[in-house]
């Protein structure tokens, strides 16, 4: 899958990840409401984490600070937003890049790039870890979750726009 994303131009390229930090963008503005206050969840996860499963983790991370840069212009997004985004975007990347099963790792990525994001979140902010993580354990199981059911889908536009 990578070798055939590799012989696609430039500007094909370019044009094509352009398109992915749009739906990474909107993906992050639909939030589906939890039974939880603060547990929200965000379908922009389980997409980032296919992303960067179908086009590596070199051009899933420029494609995040696309999206994030043009959320903090639009001012949808702060700083502190575009911080947690990154921890998410570094370990669920390095965990697809590489983790050598591809399953365990579409499965684990979001919810330990979560998890990390929440360890940031509680140092920046200095408030206690546990609330954090437990107002985002059903966004994990949820992440997990859609993240596999999502795979095919990316995958087949990551190749049909290539």
């Amino acid at each position: 899958m990578k070798s055939e994303m590799r012989n696609i131009s430039s500007a094909k390229r370019m044009s094509q990840d352009g398109i992915f930090a749009a739906i990474l963008i909107i993906l992050g503005m639909i939030k589906i409401p939890s039974v939880f206050p603060g547990a929200e969840f965000q379908l922009s996860a389980p997409y980032a984490v296919c992303l960067a499963s179908m086009v590596g983790f070199k051009r899933y991370f420029g494609i995040g600070i696309c999206a994030s840069f043009i959320q903090l212009i639009l001012g949808t997004h702060t700083i502190y937003n575009v911080a947690v985004a990154m921890i998410f975007r570094i370990v669920a990347g390095a965990i697809i890049q590489w983790c050598p099963f591809r399953k365990v790792a579409l499965i684990v990525a979001g919810p330990i790039g979560t998890a990390c994001a929440r360890v940031v979140m509680a140092y920046i902010f200095s408030i206690p870890l546990q609330p954090l993580l437990v107002a985002a354990f059903p966004g994990m199981i949820f992440t997990a979750v859609v993240a596999v059911l999502l795979n095919q889908a990316v995958k087949r536009i990551t190749i049909q726009t290539a």
